[in-house]
């Protein structure tokens, strides 16, 4: 059974976003319309495997195994998306801000689009279960 939820339209949103940019400008280097892309394809290649049961059971199974660690290791898995959130952010946003928004600056920035909505995901679910057990 499939499971669409608010990350499933996030990710067909940002790939859409993506496309609609590799598609209206034309006079963007090739490489980047390449990862521009390769990038859209992802963000709608993930918001498929978003809506399959494996994709929130990897997370129910970690973390049953989590209960079993101390609390540093519980906490850490916690931790690190958020960090990684903040790295991404603190790198694409100055990049984006200093080249006024450049289609060029947003294709280097939809390289982190990705992950970030991926750790934003897992901690989504993760704090979902830590609420309901």
């Amino acid at each position: 059974m499939k499971h669409f939820t608010l990350f499933t339209f996030l990710y067909l949103a940002a790939g859409a976003c993506l496309t609609a940019i590799f598609f209206g400008n034309s006079d963007i280097a090739p490489n980047l319309k390449t990862i521009l892309l390769i990038n859209a394809g992802l963000l709608y290649l993930t918001s498929v495997l978003s809506t399959f049961p494996f994709w929130r059971n990897r997370l129910l199974r970690s973390e049953a195994r989590l209960r079993d660690q101390p609390a540093w290791d519980r906490n850490i898995v916690m931790i690190l998306p958020i960090f990684i959130i903040a790295l991404m952010l603190v790198i694409t946003i100055p990049d984006l801000v200093n080249h006024n928004w450049a289609t060029p600056a947003i294709a280097r920035a939809s390289v982190g689009l990705l992950v970030i909505l991926l750790n934003a995901e897992q901690l989504f679910i993760r704090n979902q279960i830590r609420q309901e057990s």
